[in-house]
């Protein structure tokens, strides 16, 4: 009987697992967890769990009961620190070595630091349901937040604050929000929406200096000169790809984390999805890394595909979502915001979606409270069609017609 190892317990392990039962996989499955905590749906720790609207029991992604009952071993607390692929072999920190016929890896990131914060009681990451735990206990004693980075993270947790009554305060290094990813323009809404809802966004900025009194930090002088009170603090500037493991097995690195072919993998029965796997895409035509939750059980699910059914292209476009305020936003495909982009829409009415074009073909389409054209823009991408960027602005034309219309 053969045995499936899988490192790290968030949406790519747990969905690889139970994607396995499913598929009829009878062999043993074991999940090796650095968390303290059973696999949890971490979207809710920047919204839902962070405002209190649901507690731990809605957070998790299955009952405890139901590792058992699929028999997935699951080992909380469990550092592996190295191994061998040719002895099939991983070593643990504290705990016996593990053999393994199959290896998944899908170790996630640790969130990105500075190295002139202070190390202060009330300055935080959010990366973990310990970590929102603790945020949602400190933004009930505080009254000024102080974020900085204004990236998804950032933002839902200025949403979150601003929704619980908190003043917030962003300072963002670049001219505008989610620039590099998303553009200037849809940068520009998006400062919009924070500042009209009170969020004290200050772009083009960061911390000149860190004034701290018994332990805490108290407030800031900014870039400009300006000096800032605060009495909690949220670094959210990325994290970086947890690589240390993949290193020391000798698993091809690049592009920021482990080269993978199109099933997923990395070398042979060594599989790796989620925020560390480069994925050569099989519809986009190019490798890409992609941080985002959706994507990482995506990826787990294709990864139960490639070992329970052999190598399976995974072709599902990556996708993310992000809830602040009224507003709801949809991602499908990869682009950057150095692409052409497209609207289409009442950008006023927040109603719209934008296309991100590359040699006249759509990589990506990003929509706010436009949920129909962002799935019909998926089947754009997935066309690799040629597309005229007139005709797609154009409401007036449905997105299904551009699909059996060639660029003029």
């Amino acid at each position: 009987m053969s045995r499936v190892v899988i490192v790290g317990g968030g949406g790519t392990g747990d969905a690889a697992a139970f994607a396995l039962r499913k598929r009829g996989f009878d062999g043993e499955i074991v999940i090796l967890s650095a968390d303290h905590d059973r696999p949890y749906d971490r979207p809710y720790l920047s919204k839902e769990f962070l405002r209190g609207e649901v507690d731990v029991p809605k957070v998790f992604l299955h009952d405890e009961a139901d590792y058992s009952k699929e028999r997935i071993e699951l080992r909380l607390e469990q550092r592996v620190t190295g191994g061998s692929l040719r002895e099939r072999r991983l070593t643990m920190s504290g705990a016996d070595a593990i053999g393994f016929d199959v290896l998944v890896l899908g170790l996630g990131g640790t969130p990105r630091l500075l190295p002139q914060v202070p190390s202060a009681e009330n300055v935080r990451t959010l990366r973990s349901l310990h970590d929102s735990h603790d945020l949602r206990a400190a933004l009930r004693r505080s009254n000024r937040l102080l974020l900085v980075g204004a990236g998804f993270i950032g933002a839902e947790v200025a949403a979150s604050a601003r929704q619980l009554g908190k003043d917030v305060l962003i300072t963002e290094a670049l001219p505008v929000p989610l620039q590099r990813a998303l553009g200037d323009e849809v940068g520009q809404v998006y400062a919009q929406i924070h500042r009209s809802h009170g969020v004290d966004l200050r772009t083009g900025t960061s911390v000149r200096e860190w004034h701290t009194s018994a332990g805490q930090v108290v407030g800031v002088t900014l870039s400009d000169g300006k000096r800032e009170e605060v009495d909690l603090v949220l670094v959210a500037i990325g994290i970086e790809p947890n690589l240390d493991l993949p290193q020391a097995l000798g698993l091809p690195i690049e592009g920021g984390g482990v080269r993978v072919d199109q099933a997923l993998r990395a070398a042979q029965d060594v599989f790796v999805g989620g925020d560390i796997a480069f994925h050569h895409h099989p519809v986009l035509g190019r490798s890409i890394r992609v941080e985002h939750w959706e994507v990482a059980k995506g990826q787990g699910r294709g990864i139960a595909a490639s070992i329970s059914g052999g190598d399976t292209p995974y072709t599902k476009l990556p996708y993310f979502w992000s809830d602040q305020y009224d507003v709801s936003l949809e991602y499908r495909g990869h682009a950057s915001g150095e692409d052409t982009a497209v609207w289409r829409g009442d950008r006023d009415a927040l109603k719209f979606s934008v296309f991100y074009l590359r040699n006249d073909t759509v990589e990506a389409v990003l929509s706010m409270n436009d949920a129909k054209t962002n799935e019909a823009g998926g089947k754009l991408i997935e066309s690799r069609r040629r597309v005229n960027a007139a005709s797609l602005a154009d409401s007036a034309i449905e997105i299904t017609e551009l699909l059996g219309a060639p660029a003029s």
